[in-house]
């Protein structure tokens, strides 16, 4: 049985895909296995992943009719041999210690969580004799409370799955929300962070982000985007503020007061940011006030928790005074 399972989804995918799955392959900890799940793509990306599988057992090819990231990426968790999941997006790369820094780590303390920092790099980065780590010189905090760590900063920490070894056991029931992307980074986050007993972090950067135009953080503010923030908004209330799960009034107030910005951000101020006199634009921004105003009946969002200014922008954007509204930002 490998130690780590590493779980790739992979759409269209040839553009960064040799280079990435080079990362992997390069790694000095080899101890692992790598689920590349293949969600229905019409490019090449199966013919890659199937020349690295032809040389090396250790990458295994997993096809799915499409169902988008989050029905592949738990696809690939439910194939999973290893005790330990880390997940990988098609276009990144991995530093060649990633894997071991990080099983380093978990196995210190026999920890939930081990997290590390990544480097943004630019479209066209070749990732070419990164600096090496003593495993003895690795800075790291352990932090027994991993919800408590996450909010440190009341805007909540990190929502990357990318940059973090998990325990397979500790996150069992955690899934991926299908239907919804971008956003379903959030709701696994949120749900890891307060199910989990024990994180270890290192501001190590262990993983090269590429910022591409094609990712789906530099598409912009699209329908898409809106719709899925919001639902996203309606899973985490639902999750958190609307069952019996949260027993701690202290946490409660702060998961009602992160939904609330996150659902205000996202539904409410991005799409008012972005108002103009197109047509299209306008029918946008009714989609997404009828979003907001169905969220603010639920009570997932709560406009009184952000302030007067925006308490003031949320309502009159709930009655359509869209370009008033956008003045109180």
């Amino acid at each position: 049985m490998p130690k780590i399972s590493l779980i790739i989804p992979l759409y269209n995918a040839e553009k960064y895909l040799w280079p990435c799955l080079n990362s992997v392959a390069a790694q000095t900890f080899q101890d692992f296995e790598v689920l590349c799940v293949n969600d229905e793509s019409t490019d090449r990306t199966e013919e890659i992943v199937k020349s690295f599988q032809e040389h090396d057992h250790r990458f295994r090819l997993v096809n799915q009719k499409n169902g988008g990231c989050s029905v592949a990426r738990n696809h690939g968790i439910k194939e999973a041999k290893a005790p330990y999941i880390a997940l990988l997006d098609q276009d990144d790369m991995l530093h060649p210690q990633a894997l071991e820094v990080l099983y380093y780590l978990i196995q210190k303390g026999n920890y939930d969580v081990a997290e590390f920092t990544n480097k943004t790099v630019p479209d066209n980065f070749s990732l070419q004799n990164p600096p090496l780590y003593r495993l003895e010189d690795i800075k790291y905090q352990i932090y027994q409370n991993p919800f408590n760590f996450y909010f440190k900063n009341k805007r909540g920490g990190s929502v990357l799955v990318w940059n973090r070894l998990y325990k397979k056991d500790a996150i069992a029931g955690i899934e991926f929300p299908p239907g919804i992307q971008p956003a379903e980074d959030t709701i696994f986050s949120l749900k890891v962070m307060f199910h989990t007993m024990s994180l270890i972090h290192t501001d190590t950067q262990l993983l090269y982000y590429r910022d591409s135009s094609t990712s789906v953080m530099n598409r912009g503010i699209t329908d898409k985007y809106i719709k899925s923030h919001a639902d996203a908004g309606k899973v985490l209330s639902d999750y958190f503020l609307k069952s019996s799960r949260v027993k701690n009034k202290k946490e409660k107030d702060i998961l009602q007061r992160y939904i609330t910005r996150f659902i205000f951000k996202s539904v409410v101020s991005q799409p008012l940011r972005r108002l103009n006199n197109s047509q299209t634009r306008k029918a946008s921004l009714t989609k997404a006030r009828e979003y907001a105003v169905q969220l603010y009946q639920e009570k997932a969002l709560q406009p009184h928790l952000l302030g007067a200014r925006k308490t003031i922008a949320c309502h009159l954007f709930f009655k359509g005074y869209d370009k008033l509204a956008k003045v109180f930002l």
